[in-house]
């Protein structure tokens, strides 16, 4: 079966009780300017209080159109303070005018949302520093893993896991209320198993004969495409979120992978060895023909995701050389171009603005989660090199 396997590298973090909130050390990450093909603001941060300042710093240097200078030679200034406990105000000037209060349930939070209101006001697109992001971490060299989540920042991070087993590839649901995961805790073999995240509650969603996994939830919240090999091989299965009504959508001698549905829910898209070597496919939520998306880029595509804002366009990994890159597929110019490069990349999940992925990058047993920005190319750690993580999930449901 196709999995997600080729990902990136990070710190160490100490767990705690399981499926509690373990807190977690993700250690303090350096960020360089990627490489920049198109236009970027130059912005100053300033703030009374040095940790919002530095908390900042580190959101803008994750975006790809954003440079930050000193206070003279920036065209705007970004000045950040708190406003209460869990508030946080933001004041634009040079450049432009703009003050604003936002609220979080952490002052983190707060402060990312400050961040967001800052770029949309400035880009007039959204922002994704207070979203959050899940995803597989291993302190034992991937002999086990658990499954964390985290703020973008990496600031609070929580283990929702420790069965000291493999949990891997998480997936949120749209409120960001839920995960998905596959685990071998409990049989053995890959389940699928739900966790609540407001009280840490577990359940099975899919343990039947042979391997269940994927757990994709379509954009409204009520369905899920997910993997089974209930019928002898892996085919693409769709189910309520609430669990049952399972229903077989291929059926093939194929290894089906990794489906996730379009914006509007019409669609899934999922890698097939139809072909022989994995390719991205398309097919209805309701059912029907699969179609293949000839990306033009590999004998060896995978790991598909759909863009959240632009349905054109499709994010998938691609074997090039001796390893692995993430490409974007354009459906209306029925292209794809490069949008990672340097170590093995994998792994792709859109962020809410459209334009930036969270991929993984590996060297050797080593992962790491990056932020890619699909129109620069620039590529920002999120964390440092002694914490392993893979297999990144993003959702933007902050607390109104």
């Amino acid at each position: 079966m196709l999995r997600r396997t080729f990902i990136a590298a990070l710190p160490s973090f100490v767990a705690a009780a399981a499926l509690g909130q373990s807190h977690i050390d993700a250690g303090t990450v350096q960020t360089e300017a990627g490489r920049l093909g198109v236009p970027v603001y130059s912005v100053a941060i300033t703030s009374p209080d040095a940790n919002l300042a530095a908390l900042a710093k580190r959101a803008f240097g994750l975006h790809g159109s954003y440079k930050i200078v000193p206070q003279q030679s920036a065209q705007f200034v970004f000045d950040f303070s708190r406003a209460g406990a869990n508030s946080v105000r933001i004041a634009i000037s040079k450049g432009l005018s703009f003050e604003s209060v936002c609220e979080g349930s952490s002052a983190v939070e707060a402060l990312m949302k400050a961040c967001d209101a800052a770029v949309l006001r400035t880009l007039r697109s959204p922002g994704f520093f207070a979203g959050s992001i899940a995803f597989s971490y291993s302190s034992d060299n991937w002999n086990t893993s658990e499954i964390c989540v985290s703020d973008i920042v990496f600031q609070n991070v929580r283990m929702i896991t420790r069965d000291k087993s493999d949990s891997l590839m998480p997936h949120f649901s749209p409120d960001g209320r839920r995960i998905l995961y596959t685990g071998y805790y409990r049989t053995g073999f890959m389940d699928l198993y739900s966790i609540d995240l407001a009280n840490n509650t577990r359940k099975v969603f899919a343990s039947f004969k042979g391997s269940n996994t994927g757990g994709s939830f379509s954009p409204d919240g009520s369905k899920v495409a997910l993997i089974l090999t209930s019928s002898g091989n892996a085919e693409v299965w769709i189910a309520n979120a609430s669990g049952g009504g399972f229903r077989r959508l291929t059926n093939n001698k194929a290894t089906e992978s990794s489906p996730g549905f379009s914006p509007d829910g019409s669609k899934i898209v999922f890698a097939s060895d139809d072909m022989g070597g994995p390719q991205i496919y398309t097919m209805p939520s309701s059912g029907g023909k699969m179609r293949r998306v000839n990306t033009r880029m590999s004998g060896y595509c995978s790991e598909p995701s759909w863009n959240p804002r632009d349905p054109n366009k499709i994010a998938f990994t691609a074997a090039v050389g001796r390893g692995f890159q993430v490409a974007v597929y354009d459906f209306a110019s029925r292209s794809s171009k490069w949008v990672s490069s340097g170590e093995n990349t994998s792994g792709a999940v859109w962020l809410n603005d459209g334009r930036h992925l969270i991929c993984t990058k590996s060297r050797g047993k080593a992962r790491k989660l990056y932020v890619v920005d699909t129109e620069t190319n620039s590529q920002k750690p999120l964390h440092t090199s002694s914490f392993n993580a893979k297999e990144a999930d993003f959702v933007y449901a902050p607390r109104r």
